[in-house]
């Protein structure tokens, strides 16, 4: 660098030790976080969702798979994601004197002790919440209704409770309450 000012040289050096960062961080980026490569659902087994409440509580993939299953008196929704469930909704019906907390001691995902919000109504955690779904149509005083929702790894609870809300006021517009 003899014959080059000192300042040129100096500002040489930095725009390309900066031109390297630059290259080097953008590189860093885009390969080493994994993407969502699939669409997310608008609708588990039956029951519609908004993509902005469901989408915060699935990890990235490639491929996602909408798997329904059931049992007596209740039905489950499974997602997959590169063939691992990754996220399990279930609506069932349950006796009218069950609480948020009788439906969390048999649910994966979430605790009875777990945060409640609404007077009770719900109960929340990172993994998993329920909550009682309010049918329009009360078809008799011998039973209460309830969605649960479950993560395979940790979410934000926010997004959980954000999520059981919604879908538990889309159940009760869909079908399964109505033949309650």
């Amino acid at each position: 660098m003899q014959g080059l000012p000192r300042g040129r040289a100096r500002s040489g050096w930095a725009a390309a030790i900066g031109a390297a960062l630059l290259v080097a961080t953008a590189a860093g980026c885009s390969s080493s976080e994994p993407r969502r490569e699939y669409a997310t659902p608008k609708e588990l087994c039956g029951t519609e969702v908004s993509t902005g409440s469901l989408e915060p509580l699935l990890p990235p993939g490639k491929k996602i798979a909408v798997k329904p299953t059931s049992a007596v008196g209740v039905k489950r929704c499974r997602l997959e994601v590169d063939g691992k469930v990754v996220f399990s909704t279930s609506v069932e019906k349950l006796g009218a004197d069950s609480s948020a907390r009788d439906v969390a001691t048999s649910a994966l995902g979430v605790d009875p002790n777990d945060t409640s919000a609404d007077s009770g109504r719900f109960i929340y955690s990172k993994t998993g919440a329920v909550g009682r779904v309010e049918c329009p149509k009360s078809a008799g005083a011998d039973s209460s209704f309830w969605v649960t929702a479950r993560v395979s790894g940790d979410a934000v609870a926010a997004d959980m409770l954000r999520f059981i809300k919604e879908y538990a006021t889309a159940a009760a517009g869909s079908r399964a309450c109505a033949e309650r």
